[in-house]
C-alpha cells in the first residue's frame, strides 16, 4: 500500500476518532451465486483476503464479546479495532471464509435467519433472483402477459419485468410463489439440490471453532414493513430457538434490511427487556441514540476495494458533521 494512503488513513482516523469499523457481508465465492447476483456485488476470495489484510494493518480484530466490553465500558482504544460480520448464514462462510478467517485470527460473527437453517426455507429476496435468472433464458409474450396478471403490470420486456420483481417485498411472498410456479421454479428442489445456507452441524461446529452466532430475524422482513408486535415476535422466537438448538446465551441481533424506521423504544425494549448485548444497523460510521445499537459498513455495494470504501465512509463522516447529521435521529 501507497505510504501517502496509509498516512491519508490514519489522518482520517484521528481526525474523526471513529476507532471502531464493523465491516459486515453476505458471502464469498470464486462461482456466480445465481439467487444473489442481482442483488449485492460479491467479493471473490482474493478480493476478500484484500480487504483482511487492509483491514488488520489498520486495525486489531477483535470478537463480537469484546466489542460489547469496549462499549459497556466505555474503555479508551489505544489502537482501533475491526469486527466483521456475515449476514443470512450463507454456507460459504463455512466451507470458504471461516478458514480464511482461522488463518488470519480474526475473530467474526454469523447472523442467521432460523427458517432458513439446514435450507428449510429461502429468504424471499433470494427467491426473486433465481427467478430473475429463470426469466432472463425466457423471452414469451404470452408469459409476461401471464406474470402481468398476476402483478397487476402491463409489461413492455423482461427488463420491465426483473425491475418490477426486485421491488417487492415481504407482503409479496405468495405472489413470488405464484409467479415461481408458473415458469417452473421449484424452490423446494432448489434447497434440496444447492443447500445455499449453513446446516445445523455446521453452525456447531462453527461455534466450537469460536465463531459468534447471532440472530437476523426468523425470516428476513424489511421491519419498517411489518408491525410492532411482529417485529418483537421475529426478535423473541429467533433468540429463544437459538438458545434452544444452539445453546447461545449471548444475543446480538443485526436488523434485517438495516434499522430504518426502527424506533426508540423498539431498541430499549430489545436491550433492555430481551437482554440483547448489541443490536446493529448498517449506516455506516453514524452514531445512534444508544451507544448499545451500532452501524456496520456494507462491503458489497460495489467491487470497490475496502481502501476505497473505508475512505469514503470517513470523509462523508467529516462531511455530516458540519450539517450535525452524524447521528441517527429515532421517534
Amino acid at each position: 500500500m501507497q505510504k501517502s494512503i496509509q498516512i491519508l488513513i490514519k489522518r482520517l482516523i484521528h481526525i474523526t476518532n471513529r476507532k471502531i469499523i464493523l465491516p459486515f457481508y453476505h458471502t464469498v465465492s470464486n462461482t456466480p451465486l445465481h439467487f444473489i447476483g442481482n442483488l449485492y456485488a460479491v467479493r471473490d476470495v482474493k478480493t476478500f483476503e484484500r480487504d483482511l489484510d487492509f483491514f488488520s494493518r489498520f486495525y486489531e480484530p477483535v470478537s463480537i464479546n469484546q466489542l460489547y466490553e469496549i462499549v459497556q465500558k466505555g474503555k479508551f482504544i489505544r489502537k482501533p479495532v475491526f469486527h466483521i460480520s456475515f449476514d443470512d448464514g450463507l454456507k460459504e462462510f463455512y466451507s470458504i471464509v471461516a478458514p480464511i478467517l482461522k488463518r488470519k485470527g480474526i475473530p467474526a460473527t454469523v447472523f442467521v435467519n432460523n427458517n432458513f437453517i439446514d435450507n428449510k426455507d429461502l429468504f424471499y429476496r433470494y427467491k426473486i433472483g433465481l427467478i430473475v435468472k429463470e426469466l432472463n433464458s425466457i423471452q414469451n409474450k404470452t408469459l409476461l402477459d401471464e406474470l402481468g396478471k398476476i402483478l397487476s403490470v402491463s409489461f413492455i420486456d423482461n427488463n420491465h419485468l426483473e425491475k418490477v420483481l426486485l421491488s417487492m417485498t415481504y407482503k409479496d411472498i405468495q405472489k413470488i410463489e405464484d409467479i415461481a410456479k408458473i415458469i417452473g421454479l421449484d424452490f423446494k428442489e432448489y434447497l434440496k439440490n444447492n443447500k445455499p445456507y449453513l446446516s445445523s452441524n455446521e453452525i456447531k461446529d462453527l461455534i466450537k471453532q469460536g465463531f459468534a452466532i447471532g440472530s437476523h430475524s426468523l425470516d428476513h422482513p424489511f421491519f419498517k414493513h411489518i408491525k410492532s408486535k411482529q417485529q418483537q415476535d421475529q426478535i423473541v422466537k429467533s433468540f429463544n430457538d437459538l438458545e434452544e438448538r444452539f445453546n447461545i446465551q449471548e444475543r446480538y441481533f443485526s436488523f434485517p434490511f438495516g434499522d430504518e424506521r426502527v424506533n426508540a423504544e423498539l431498541l430499549s425494549w430489545l436491550h433492555k427487556q430481551e437482554n440483547c448485548k448489541l443490536s446493529f444497523g448498517i449506516s455506516g460510521l453514524k452514531e445512534d441514540i444508544s451507544r448499545f445499537h451500532m452501524h456496520r459498513i456494507p462491503m458489497e455495494k460495489s467491487l470497490k476495494i475496502a481502501r476505497s470504501i473505508i475512505r469514503h465512509q470517513y470523509v462523508y463522516f467529516i462531511m455530516k458533521s458540519f450539517l450535525g447529521k452524524n447521528k441517527v435521529k429515532r421517534k
